[in-house]
């Protein structure tokens, strides 16, 4: 199947795509510090620049999008136009995912993925994982 849309649309709705802020993590974030849990973002001198990161109890959260970070849900679905193109990109994603979290449980640090799907039913649940993740870390 073709893509709906010509080249230069669908090279204009690419570059949309962000990769911090997203709506997963903005949730999140809110829930932290609606519960009082400090945390940092997006820390670049850790493996991988984990989206949360709580230092405290050297803990790494990662907020993974289904479609690029493919885990198996049913939100993982290879495009039909330019799959070899797709499959190759995906596959180094998941690959830099692996190395980053090996790297990081090296350097001695816990690790957590939180999957898009995961936040769509019930975003809820994500404060109570994180809650019963970082106890220790809460604002005094």
């Amino acid at each position: 199947m073709a893509d709906i849309f010509d080249a230069a649309k669908r090279s204009w709705i690419m570059s949309r795509v962000v990769s911090k802020g997203t709506r997963p993590e903005q949730f999140i974030a809110t829930s932290l510090r609606a519960a009082g849990i400090r945390f940092q973002t997006h820390r670049a001198d850790l493996p991988g620049c984990p989206d949360f990161v709580f230092a405290g109890i050297r803990l790494a959260v990662f907020v993974d999008g289904c479609f690029w970070h493919w885990h198996g849900c049913p939100r993982c679905r290879m495009p039909a136009s330019h799959q070899d193109y797709w499959e190759k990109k995906i596959a180094r994603n998941i690959a830099r995912d692996r190395q980053s979290r090996t790297e990081l449980h090296r350097l001695g640090w816990r690790y957590v993925t939180v999957w898009e799907c995961n936040l769509a039913d019930g975003m809820k649940r994500c404060t109570r994982m994180v809650r019963k993740l970082t106890p220790n870390d809460r604002a005094r």
